[in-house]
């Protein structure tokens, strides 16, 4: 480590709640190994929902890195707060799905990530926004959106577990929806749609490869569109997100498209990076802001 990285002066948000708790008891182990590097730091915990995005947004100005110690949701947050207030962001994962760290090519290992941090891997990436709301992840709509309402009911299970019991649990009573979505304003489909994932990153749901094939510095969505599937299609195919290969089958369109509008004529549930997102007038607009984040990053990723 040279003596310019030395004088960096990182602002980290820990989210003591990420990971089912996991954060707050690396909490000490975390400033340890900062200490025991000699690193210039400042922790501050979140006080809940909203709370990271303020912190970040009011980062001192002192502090050259603002490092979010959490999970995909608190990850959301501090982007957020950083589009308002730009500084680089760095990544220490803590929590039950971490697809945004996949992303970035940061380990899941708490011990690994703050060893990229220090790397120093500065990386430009993409952004997404939605009615309000930046993702530096992905967004879906439909299906994907009633397994972040369920996964978020679950209290005894770890990590994917989380996922796929509320997938499970999901399939039983839901119903495909009646969307209509304009691709930058030249391509119109309307049907019933299973689920739809933009993608800037390439997996949600804890690695669920949906849009396998993004690039989060390309200034452009992966679009994943699963058209309406039978109870017993469901089963056969869901294993097949795990690694891509649900992009073969027929009721699946793999699109590219830098602006959309979803719109239905029904509430439909959306999230962006695990988190829920409101639909304004049963509608979402989508749109992609190329290179608008700096991220300390690994070698994959972009």
């Amino acid at each position: 480590m040279n003596k310019m990285q030395k004088k960096k002066r990182y602002y980290i948000i820990l989210n003591p709640h990420s990971g089912r708790g996991k954060a707050g008891k690396l909490r000490p182990k975390i400033e340890e190994a900062l200490n025991q590097k000699n690193i210039d730091f400042n922790l501050v915990e979140t006080q809940g929902q909203g709370h990271a995005e303020k912190l970040a947004q009011e980062a001192p100005p002192e502090f050259d890195v603002v490092v979010v110690a959490g999970g995909d949701g608190t990850a959301n947050e501090v982007a957020n707060g950083l589009m308002k207030n730009p500084r680089p962001m760095g990544l220490i994962p803590t929590g039950s799905g971490n697809d945004f760290a996949r992303a970035m090519g940061i380990p899941f290992q708490w011990q690994k990530a703050i060893d990229v941090l220090f790397q120093n891997q500065e990386k430009r990436i993409d952004v997404g926004w939605v009615n309000g709301r930046y993702f530096p992840n992905g967004f879906g709509v439909g299906f994907d959106a009633l397994v972040v309402q369920e996964s978020a009911k679950v209290t005894r299970l770890r990590g994917l577990l989380i996922y796929l019991y509320a997938v499970l649990k999901s399939i039983f009573f839901y119903s495909s929806p009646n969307l209509s979505i304009l691709l930058d304003a030249d391509r119109k489909i309307e049907s019933r749609i299973f689920m739809l994932t933009v993608g800037n990153g390439v997996s949600l749901g804890g690695g669920f490869l949906l849009t396998p094939n993004a690039r989060n510095n390309d200034g452009i969505f992966d679009i994943c569109v699963i058209h309406h599937l039978s109870k017993p299609q469901i089963f056969w195919h869901l294993p097949k997100v795990f690694w891509g290969g649900h992009v073969k089958i027929k009721q699946v369109e793999m699109l590219q498209a830098k602006e959309l509008v979803v719109k239905s004529s029904e509430p439909v549930g959306g999230h962006v990076d695990g988190e829920l997102v409101e639909m304004n007038d049963r509608e979402f607009r989508v749109k992609i802001f190329p290179k608008a984040l700096t991220i300390i990053g690994g070698i994959s990723g972009v």
